[in-house]
């Protein structure tokens, strides 16, 4: 059997992903023996047919987890794959679930071999496809995710949080996860969002990424903790810091090209104010470095993501190497 999750909401396929897998180790595999991911970006045909083909003795379903195969850089791998696939698509013993962040958009196209194993994925039996949801779908996620904590937002409060996440997902999870355990009532206002907004704690964030820029291991060490006192969650700390990197790993990438620090704000398409933060940060780093940072935060939020990563300490390991 093959399951093809794919789309720009990464909270809700992974949210669905870490449900399914939570209902296979539960119902067939309670030790996880055979429970396998596989990072997509890197991996090779010869790689997943060996991962594919191990399986435990005592279980005899299995279930693999391929993340970002899209990604690959080695072309060759979309066409042999989709042959290989093929042996698999009536199986019941194994569960194959490609996870994937969204595809094909205005701005991005897939090659002739990719484009192919895409449509291949996409004509399966168990496709889902999680496009960013619209106000009142954001609404009625808020209202839901809150009922989990027995909490209640007003409309007001609600539309806040949203303008204040920019309808992310991960963030919205976090800030209801922590404005539920802060708020006694039953309640959530529109002043406890303001108070405990996104964007107020987005200027931490800018501190510990001006910690860590600045080399300051102990200050960056201290701000992180705050973080997770704060009530944020691993996901979104990641979350924060991929974006940052990203933006700090581009802003060095133009700067380097020679782009003028006043043109760059309007190619990346982001407010000057970051970048004018960003500029600082960029350059207390080499382009090896940054690279190799943002690298780290994207297999560490994998491995998060999957269940196979003990966060914090991963993060202040990163810290500390600096």
């Amino acid at each position: 059997m093959i399951i093809f999750l794919h789309g720009a909401d990464t909270f809700r396929s992974h949210r669905l992903l870490q449900e399914m897998k939570n209902k296979f180790i539960k119902d067939t595999d309670k030790d996880a023996n055979s429970l396998v991911f596989i990072d997509g970006q890197s991996t090779s045909l010869k790689e997943l047919s060996e991962k594919i083909n191990t399986g435990s003795l005592f279980v005899k379903k299995r279930l693999v987890i391929i993340k970002d195969i899209f990604k690959n850089k080695k072309t060759g791998i979309f066409k042999s794959l989709q042959e290989y696939l093929k042996k698999f698509e009536q199986t019941e013993d194994l569960i194959i679930i490609f996870l994937d962040e969204e595809i094909i958009s205005k701005n991005t196209s897939l090659k002739i071999d990719a484009k192919t194993l895409f449509n291949f994925l996409n004509k399966q039996k168990f496709v889902q496809e999680f496009k960013p949801l619209n106000n009142q779908q954001l609404l009625a996620f808020i209202k839901k995710e809150a009922a989990l904590y027995k909490k209640e937002f007003i409309v007001s409060a609600a539309n806040k949080l949203i303008l204040a996440s920019n309808g992310d997902l991960w963030t919205i999870a976090s800030e209801i996860k922590k404005l539920s355990f802060y708020e006694q009532l039953n309640i959530i206002t529109e002043k406890d969002v303001q108070e405990l907004s996104a964007s107020i704690i987005n200027e931490d964030i800018f501190s510990f990424t001006d910690a860590l820029s600045a080399k300051n291991k102990t200050l960056a060490l201290s701000l992180l903790e705050k973080q997770y006192a704060a009530g944020l969650s691993d996901e979104y700390l990641i979350s924060i810091l991929v974006r940052q990197f990203k933006i700090l790993l581009q802003i060095k990438n133009h700067l380097i090209s020679g782009v003028r620090a006043e043109k760059i704000a309007e190619k990346i398409k982001l407010h000057p104010y970051v970048i004018k933060k960003g500029l600082t940060q960029a350059n207390n780093f080499s382009e090896d470095s940054l690279l190799k940072i943002f690298n780290k935060l994207i297999s560490l939020d994998f491995a998060n993501k999957t269940g196979s990563s003990q966060t914090k300490t991963e993060l202040m390991l990163l810290i500390s190497q600096l």
